[in-house]
């Protein structure tokens, strides 16, 4: 199909390739670091034991500390959008992404199984055969991969769009799940079209760009304000629940970040984005994107099920007991730090030693002989 020409006017050609720039590698460390902070807080004890009647320092620290999670997952998705619009669908990164996904999944679970973690039950079994299928609409894994699925359709829909009516469509969309899904009282979060929609958003930044924010200053200026309005959201629901004398779910504190289709998630993602991809990096960092490359599987491994985060933040960090601590901004720095650090490692090790010698056969054997 053939590009409209305001689309070609101001876009890359789709066999032009946008290289493996460290600023947005360094950008995916950074993010995952976010997402781990957040599980710190979230996946253990310590988002129970804020209480909004007795505000202590490290209650406010915990609050702020695990904000990120959601803003980060829409930004990796922005990422994609950004650079998947003017690619080719690839069947190779897509097995490549079921496979690490399983790979995790069983391994860890035998793992866990050995150790007298996990019980071999049916229901157990199922889960990890089950692992995307079961997560499609319920998390990030299954619904990022039927989301890949859907990117030569979405970017067919791109292509045979002009620049008002990518607009229109985006506005449409914001006004349904954000507006609507912030505003309107009830939960409502709907994870594919949630993520079509950050991928389009990365999309419309990767061939229009967003001229309000072509200078360093007003990009610096809307990442401060989106930011210290999700802080201030945040404190200004803590002391709410101070003033009523408690709260019965304190997971409200995240109300407008909690969810990643949330308005100042979202404020807080574009903001993030727009500042990263405008660094300018005059060389690869080798070492930055080698590091870069394992970021799923962090995701993957800390992340695995409830029994991961059972063993991670209660058994083996203790999370809980440094609630009252002094030295509790410690502890949250070095496990966010230490489990990424570890997590890579193995991942690392996965892509060396099992990834690249089996996709290294199935090139030969498959992808590349199907591409002839």
């Amino acid at each position: 199909m053939i590009f409209p020409e305001k689309i070609k006017a101001k876009s890359l050609n789709r066999g032009e390739k946008l290289g493996r720039s460290s600023n947005l590698e360094l950008f995916r460390i950074l993010l995952m670091l976010m997402i781990i902070a957040h599980h710190y807080v979230v996946n253990s004890a310590l988002l129970g034991d804020i209480t909004p009647t007795n505000l202590t320092g490290n209650a406010l620290f915990l609050s702020l500390y695990g904000w990120g999670g959601k803003t980060g997952i829409n930004c990796f998705i922005l990422i994609t959008g950004y650079f998947m619009c003017r690619k080719d669908f690839s069947w190779r990164k897509f097995f490549k992404l079921v496979f690490e996904v399983y790979f995790y999944a069983t391994t860890i679970y035998l793992i866990f199984l050995l150790t007298g973690y996990e019980t071999c039950s049916l229901s157990d079994i199922s889960r990890v055969v089950l692992y995307i299928p079961a997560d499609v609409g319920h998390g990030f894994v299954g619904s990022f991969i039927c989301l890949y699925l859907l990117i030569p359709f979405i970017n067919k829909m791109i292509q045979g769009m002009d620049k008002r009516q990518y607009q229109q469509l985006l506005i449409i969309l914001l006004v349904i799940f954000t507006g609507v899904g912030t505003f309107v009282p009830g939960r409502f979060y709907e994870y594919i079209g949630w993520y079509v929609t950050v991928y389009l958003i990365g999309g419309y930044i990767r061939i229009y760009g967003l001229p309000p924010l072509s200078s360093l200053k007003r990009r610096i200026c809307f990442l401060v304000v989106s930011h210290g309005l999700a802080f201030a959201s945040i404190l200004f629901i803590l002391y709410y629940y101070k003033l009523k004398g408690g709260a019965d779910n304190i997971g409200n504190i995240y109300y407008f970040v909690n969810d990643s289709n949330k308005l100042f998630a979202v404020l807080c993602s574009v903001s993030l984005f727009v500042v990263f991809k405008n660094i300018n990096t005059k060389k690869t960092n080798i070492y930055i994107n080698k590091v870069a490359t394992a970021t799923f599987g962090v995701l993957l491994i800390h992340g695995n099920s409830n029994t991961m985060r059972r063993f991670l933040w209660y058994d083996l960090l203790n999370n809980d007991s440094y609630y009252n601590s002094q030295y509790l901004w410690i502890h949250a720095i070095l496990s966010v730090v230490g489990v990424y650090a570890v997590c890579v490692m193995i991942d690392l090790l996965r892509i060396r030693l099992i990834e690249r010698p089996l996709f290294g056969l199935l090139d030969k054997k498959l992808f590349l002989k199907s591409s002839k």
